[in-house]
């Protein structure tokens, strides 16, 4: 297979064109291009912000590790992300 992966953000986005709506994906596959930024936020001791595509997520852990619970652990975002 010499063909290089589909740029996945240069194909079809209308309904009936688009590859999951295809029996198959492509034999030569897709390729993605993800960035996703995280930082801490000082002054806060285990509050983080993180950035991917123009969406914001915050997260923190509980008080028994030193967190303020305002926002979900980052466990879950990962056990989210799965789920998904």
């Amino acid at each position: 297979m010499s063909e290089k992966p589909l740029n996945a953000a240069e194909q079809s986005t209308k309904p009936g064109e688009r590859i999951t709506d295809k029996p198959e994906l492509p034999p030569q596959g897709l390729a993605m291009h993800l960035v996703a930024d995280t930082a801490s936020i000082e002054g806060e001791h285990h509050l983080k912000v993180g950035t991917s595509r123009g969406f914001t997520i915050f997260s923190d852990e509980p008080p028994t590790i030193g967190g303020t619970s305002r926002y979900a652990p980052p466990m879950s975002y990962l056990a989210l992300a799965i789920g998904f």
